[in-house]
């Protein structure tokens, strides 16, 4: 386990939040890997709030690939029939081993400061109901916990309150993995098909270029500032009834948190 994954644990077990997202198909590249942030975007980027509903929306999206994309054209498509059948599924498991379509596909995971969890918890709207303000977009809720979806400043406040983020690509031999897990068990969507198969890969963990930034958690000030003046948060939130006091606290909560990563890390050695 290296330094950055290691403290990135203990923060989790302490302060910290961990989300996920998976990239890919028709999930767009939002989060840039190379750069360790979310890109500026006018849409709503979508993050899990479990590891479950990860899985399940990863394997949703992987679904989707085989059945548009490399199994287009052809009579079988994922399903219980084609997943029963031995030899319609020998077809369709020769199809992706030798499809050359599969892409880049990731998954990845975010640790935020435990305040951002409680700012989005207290601001989300449902996503029936698009807020027209903007706001944070509650997704899923009834499905393995659901997810988020945020823009804008609420966006940037994600950005600025991520610590350490992790991603591993998902290679056509998980898919292959996968495809055999759900034709063991002849299911299409549970979770736990792919939990095994991602507990077992390593993950390139990054830690936040902002946390060597002295005057970062001015940015976060901003952040916050924007989302109350432009009305992006609940009535009843504390945002809303306390705004000075919730940033306040948000601000000394990022400051302590950075000192603390930052001894840890000069520690090590």
């Amino acid at each position: 386990m290296t330094t950055y994954s290691e403290i990135a644990r203990q923060l989790l077990e302490e302060e910290a939040k961990e989300y996920y997202r998976f990239q890919g198909h028709n999930s767009f590249d939002y989060f840039d890997i190379r750069n360790n942030r979310f890109k500026n975007s006018d849409y709503y980027v979508y993050f899990s709030r479990g590891l479950y509903h990860h899985y399940y929306f990863t394997i949703r999206r992987i679904r989707q690939l085989l059945n548009t994309v490399i199994l287009e054209g052809e009579d079988e498509m994922i399903s219980r029939k084609t997943l029963s059948n031995p030899e319609k599924f020998g077809h369709i498991k020769s199809l992706v081993f030798n499809s050359d379509k599969i892409g880049e596909l990731t998954s990845i995971k975010l640790v935020c400061d435990n305040n951002f969890d409680r700012l989005i918890r207290e601001n989300c709207a449902n996503n029936r109901n698009k807020p027209p303000y903007r706001g944070v977009e509650r997704v899923d809720r009834k499905v393995y916990g659901g997810g988020y979806g945020v823009t804008g400043p609420w966006l940037d406040l994600m950005n600025h309150l991520t610590y350490f983020s992790s991603y591993s690509r998902i290679t056509g031999d998980d898919i292959r993995r996968l495809l055999d897990e759900m034709h063991r068990g002849n299911r299409q969507t549970n979770p736990r098909l792919l939990q095994k198969i991602l507990e077992e890969k390593d993950y390139t963990c990054q830690i936040s270029p902002n946390f060597f930034n002295d005057f970062h958690k001015y940015s976060i000030m901003d952040d916050l500032e924007r989302i109350v003046e432009a009305g992006l948060i609940m009535p009843d939130s504390r945002l809303q009834t306390e705004p000075r006091e919730t940033i306040k606290d948000v601000l000394n909560s990022y400051q302590d948190t950075r000192e603390k990563v930052l001894r840890r890390i000069d520690g090590k050695y």
